[in-house]
């Protein structure tokens, strides 16, 4: 989605912006926090993106939000605009979007790693890092659990798809016969 990419791209060239006093990670982690909580409480989004309240009400709302979380006045401006424009449903996509910003913008890539069970502890780290080595760039890989694939992993990197999956396996088992 277009609005994802240009409200994402706002917020990196905020932070980024060479007289900017704000703390990237800070405020990251702050709209990180609140987009946790609205997935917690979707009540939440209901009330901001309720046509009855006014605007006033919403932004009193935000302010008190604000508040108790101790946000940073650029995290309670940036929710601020996306409430006015009845976007906050789309906040988890749009901090997911600046990481993706992040990683071209210093020659990266940004992949999928999908496998039937959630992995352990550090293998995505080093799958990742292995991929990097080959692909000579940095790769971040995010993780999808797909139980169809029955065992095996599908790792998607920058337009490559490398398939283990025994799922991919019995398909060419099957289509050899035919």
């Amino acid at each position: 989605m277009k609005a994802i990419r240009l409200y994402a791209q706002v917020l990196v060239d905020v932070l980024s912006a060479p007289d900017s006093n704000f703390a990237m990670t800070s405020v990251l982690g702050e709209l990180a926090d609140f987009s946790k909580l609205t997935i917690e409480s979707p009540l939440m989004i209901r009330v901001f993106d309720n046509p009855v309240l006014r605007e006033d009400e919403k932004q009193n709302a935000l302010k008190e939000f604000s508040k108790k979380m101790n946000l940073s006045a650029i995290s309670e401006k940036f929710i601020s605009m996306l409430v006015k424009r009845n976007r906050l449903g789309i906040l988890v996509e749009i901090l997911a979007e600046v990481e993706v910003i992040y990683v071209q913008q210093g020659g990266g890539l940004i992949g999928e790693i999908v496998s039937a069970v959630p992995l352990e502890g550090g293998v995505v780290t080093s799958i990742a890092q292995a991929i990097s080595k080959k692909m000579n760039k940095t790769v971040r890989l995010k993780e999808k659990v797909d139980p169809n694939l029955i065992a095996g992993l599908r790792v998607t990197v920058g337009g490559l798809t490398f398939d283990g999956s025994v799922r991919t396996k019995l398909n060419q088992v099957r289509d050899s016969f035919q």
